[in-house]
């Protein structure tokens, strides 16, 4: 990721100024499914974290891929549509200055 951060221009390491790390990363994408609705087995199955207590019993494994596939288009139909109204709103500003 460092060396991605240096290609992007961003500040890497928990050490360095508004540095990033990956978990920052995984932390905005939950907070981000968790507005866009995506059920929680899906994050964290998504997102690497365990599942815990009977979630783990429950899952079943035929169709899942499909399941976790869908959840990721929910997941990312919702974050274009944020940035769509990012986008309309800067435009907006823009044109009203």
């Amino acid at each position: 990721m460092k060396t991605a951060c240096e290609d992007a221009g961003l500040p890497y390491g928990k050490k360095t100024v508004n540095g990033i790390v990956f978990h920052d990363l995984r932390r905005s994408a939950k907070t981000n499914m968790v507005k866009a609705g995506v059920n929680k087995i899906y994050r964290d199955l998504i997102l690497g974290h365990s599942l815990q207590g009977m979630d783990k019993n429950y899952i079943a494994e035929a169709g899942l891929e499909d399941e976790l596939k869908q959840a990721m288009e929910n997941y990312s139909a919702w974050l274009v549509g944020q940035l769509g109204a990012s986008v309309a709103q800067a435009v907006a500003q823009a044109e009203y200055n």
